[in-house]
C-alpha cells in the first residue's frame, strides 16, 4: 500500500490549513491519496498520530473508521463518506484536530497512516479512542503512513 498527499510531500511541513484554528490553521486533514490496497481488505480506517506530544502517550489526532474499500482513492476530514465513522480524538472531538505543539517544542511529527483491516466494520459507539486503535491493529493487514512535520514559531 502507499498513502501520499497532494498537500505535502512525506517528510515536509504539514499544510497551513491542517494546524489548530488556535494558530491561524483550519482544523482541517490534508488530502489523502492512496494505492495498492490489498484485495482481502474489508473497510479501511484513517488514524494521524502525533508521537512528540508532551503528554507521555503522545496525541491522537484523527481515528476514522469505516471507510469503503476501493484499491486506491482520496480523502480529507471534511468530506467523508456515510459510511465513515469518527471516534473521538485526544482533544475530545470528532474528526481531525489541527497541530497546535507547544511553542518551546521541536517540530512535532504528524503521522497520517491509512489502515486495511479484516472487518467491515468497526463500532466506535462508547469506545474511547485507545479501544477503538485496539480493534483497528488487530484487524490490519496492512497499512501505510505519510508523515508532516510542524513547529509552533509562537
Amino acid at each position: 500500500m502507499k498513502l501520499t498527499s497532494p498537500d505535502f510531500n512525506d517528510g515536509d511541513p504539514l499544510p497551513q490549513k491542517s494546524v489548530s484554528a488556535g494558530l491561524g490553521g483550519q482544523d482541517l486533514s490534508p488530502i489523502l491519496v492512496w494505492s495498492g490496497v490489498p484485495s482481502e481488505a474489508k473497510s479501511l480506517a484513517l488514524t494521524c498520530y502525533d508521537p512528540d506530544a508532551p503528554t507521555g502517550s503522545g496525541f491522537w489526532h484523527m481515528i476514522i473508521t469505516n471507510l469503503p474499500v476501493t484499491e486506491s482513492g482520496q480523502i480529507a476530514s471534511d468530506s467523508l463518506p456515510e459510511s465513515a465513522l469518527s471516534a473521538l480524538n485526544d482533544a475530545g472531538t470528532e474528526g481531525f484536530t489541527g497541530a497546535y505543539p507547544p511553542p518551546d517544542d521541536p517540530a512535532h511529527r504528524y503521522i497520517f497512516t491509512l489502515h486495511a483491516l479484516s472487518v467491515e466494520a468497526i463500532d466506535t459507539t462508547s469506545m474511547t479512542g485507545a479501544y477503538v486503535r485496539f480493534n483497528i491493529m488487530r484487524n490490519q493487514i496492512a497499512s501505510a503512513s505519510i508523515t508532516g512535520f510542524f513547529k509552533n514559531e509562537g
